[in-house]
């Protein structure tokens, strides 16, 4: 339940509660599976309902120019999840077992402890066993993955029917009486002793501040903002902050370096279509790409990389917007410029009946016969100490936060392994006949020029990564803050690497791996 005070919590009692500080993706997501469980959870957003930014006094950024920092970071009920499309991208074994020659590449914890939370968080989300493997999504449509060469597969992505956390739990957190959500307050200091948290103080908007105790703590606040607390209690010399020597704290920050590789032509378009047209099944969507094997990414110094096909035509913003307007209508959303539809629907003209006919009949994405098809790369980079998170004690926000200062670097692997993740996917893309792949001239010459038209794309890494003791991260592989005993860390931040993948989904693997963790462990006060 939504609640305005702190008055209106009910005192920690024998049923020690869940503090979750921050009300985003993953915040939400995991509180929902504790109360489902019958625990009691405070949440504490420091946004409201309202989709809203950060404001740019209280970040900077001094390495390469990352434009994730402003526009893919939400304080909102919900966060960044009411900005992303709900993509869901599972991690390969090579990026847990670790690489010979990627130092810093091998976590704590081996692949298949977090794969048996695959079909768990799936059924979490909506998802059902059906749709979880991609074999089993092409056999429903009648096809088959494409055997490639060159150490090259195919697989899909799942995209969710409802994005936001905040939307597709709203019942949830209207209404279950194990549920606070307490909005527009900032967490700015920790309380304990010995390395056991027992309260944070939290600042309105208005400037109170007040104390919210629980049993145990689990910071969510996305990424950069919880390094930014992490860095801030540490800074202030608080003696609650055990973390305060690490200097783990803030460093490995990662992203994936994202662009456009070549143009694709093909070659035989009957057999394209059929692999790479985007599938849509009972009303979810997958989409198909290209990654390197689990063997390949042993046998050679390759950063993690992953293909995706763009296809661009000249109607491309009026099916945006049909696709905006039948989500809205199905879903119950506002439907924005709805006088604009007639225009819309008009420009489509022909295309519109192949396109019901793709949709309903073959469960495909229609795609228009001339559309432009780019090659675009969303690579791994090599984690870097110097790589990192910062903040600046001395310029503060009205809360009292620290301004953070992000120093985004990234190292020489990533220009030669782009290219000869793209030569193999050419290899294997004209070795089977479906299609002709030309280089971006800078990147087939390894001119380091081409690193100039490559950006982050939003996937925002490390920072509080993962370790076997403080001497190498700053979590343990069950996500609790080394030093103490029950402040735990959700999300991105806590990785050792970022795999070509989109990190939602296994961020959400390891929050359902920490509920049962915490419900099974009575040493935990919780």
């Amino acid at each position: 339940m939504i609640i305005e005070s702190t008055k209106a919590l009910p005192p920690v009692g024998e049923a020690h509660r869940m503090v979750v500080i921050g009300g985003g993706t993953l915040g939400l997501f995991f509180a929902i599976q504790l109360v489902q469980r019958g625990r009691e959870v405070v949440v504490i957003e420091s946004g409201g309902r309202d989709l809203n930014n950060f404001e740019d006094t209280t970040y900077s950024s001094v390495g390469l120019p990352h434009e994730g920092i402003k526009i893919a970071r939400s304080r909102s009920l919900g966060g960044t999840s009411n900005l992303w499309g709900g993509q869901l991208v599972e991690y390969q074994p090579a990026d847990f077992e670790g690489r010979g020659w990627l130092e810093n590449s091998q976590w704590p914890i081996p692949y298949e402890e977090i794969e048996r939370f695959h079909g768990p968080t799936y059924e979490a989300l909506g998802i059902p066993a059906r749709f979880q493997e991609d074999t089993a999504v092409l056999e429903e449509i009648g096809t088959h993955p494409p055997e490639f060469e060159a150490g090259v597969e195919l697989f899909l992505t799942r995209w969710l029917k409802i994005p936001s956390m905040a939307e597709m739990f709203d019942e949830e957190i209207r209404t279950n009486p194990h549920l606070y959500v307490l909005m527009h307050r900032t967490v700015t200091e920790f309380h304990g002793r010995n390395g056991d948290i027992h309260g944070v103080t939290v600042v309105d908007d208005s400037g109170h501040r007040e104390e919210v105790q629980g049993g145990a703590f689990a910071l969510a606040a996305g990424t950069i903002e919880s390094v930014r607390l992490m860095l801030h209690a540490a800074d202030s010399g608080d003696s609650h902050a055990p973390w305060a020597k690490n200097p783990n704290v803030g460093a490995f920050f990662q992203d994936h370096v994202g662009g456009r590789a070549g143009s694709v032509h093909p070659i035989d378009k009957k057999r394209f279509t059929r692999f790479f047209s985007s599938i849509v099944r009972s009303g979810f969507k997958f989409q198909p790409k290209l990654r390197l094997t689990n063997q390949a990414l042993h046998e050679e110094p390759i950063l993690n990389t992953q293909g995706m096909l763009h296809f661009e035509s000249s109607i491309g913003e009026n099916l945006v917007y049909l696709k905006q307007f039948l989500r809205a209508a199905v879903f119950g959303g506002k439907v924005q410029n709805i006088r604009e539809l007639p225009r819309h629907l008009l420009a489509c003209g022909r295309h519109l009946p192949p396109l019901m006919f793709r949709y309903v009949v073959q469960n495909r994405v229609f795609v228009p016969s001339r559309s432009k098809i780019s090659f675009m790369l969303q690579s791994e980079q090599t984690p870097l100490g110097e790589s990192r998170i910062k903040i600046d004690s001395t310029d503060r926000d009205a809360s009292g936060l620290s301004k953070v200062i992000l120093d985004w670097r990234i190292g020489d692997d990533e220009l030669s392994s782009m290219r000869a993740f793209t030569v193999r996917c050419k290899e294997a893309l004209e070795e089977s006949g479906i299609a002709e792949l030309r280089l971006v001239k800078e990147l087939d010459e390894l001119d380091p020029k081409f690193l100039k038209s490559v950006r982050d794309n939003y996937h925002h890494v490390g920072g509080l990564c993962m370790g076997r003791s403080k001497k190498d991260g700053v979590v343990d592989s069950n996500l609790c803050v080394f030093g103490t005993t029950n402040l735990f860390v959700l999300g991105a931040s806590t990785f050792r690497t970022a795999s070509n993948a989109n990190t939602t989904f296994l961020a959400y693997c390891f929050a359902k791996r920490l509920v049962d963790y915490l419900s099974s462990h009575s040493d935990i006060d919780l």
